[in-house]
């Protein structure tokens, strides 16, 4: 299985992250609240999703288990993928970017 490295130093099925990019791009695009709830879930574990039905559009992309819970690696695909904070808050590739040097 190929792996890739994330920007936060993870190494992640190279499937599963482009899988997880797709949902994240779609609920960027039809869901940024719940993007939004996604991305502060990521950052703190403790944090309780209260919109509407927001938890179970996310479980219904595998992005939260059916106990609410994020896996540790959609955990590193969302902590690497997103930048900024509130409206400033952007998708961005969580692929680790190599420099080459002379």
């Amino acid at each position: 299985m190929k792996t890739v490295e994330l920007k936060n130093g993870a190494e992640e099925a190279e499937a599963l992250v482009t899988v997880t990019i797709g949902s994240l791009h779609h609920l960027i695009e039809t869901n940024p609240i719940a993007f939004y709830e996604l991305v502060q879930k990521a950052r703190d574990k403790d944090h309780k999703i209260i919109w509407g039905n927001v938890s179970s559009v996310l479980k219904s992309l595998a992005l939260l288990s059916e106990n609410g819970a994020m896996h540790d690696s959609i955990r590193n695909i969302v902590l690497s993928a997103a930048e900024g904070d509130g409206l400033d808050m952007a998708l961005v590739s969580p692929i680790k970017e190599y420099k080459e040097t002379l």
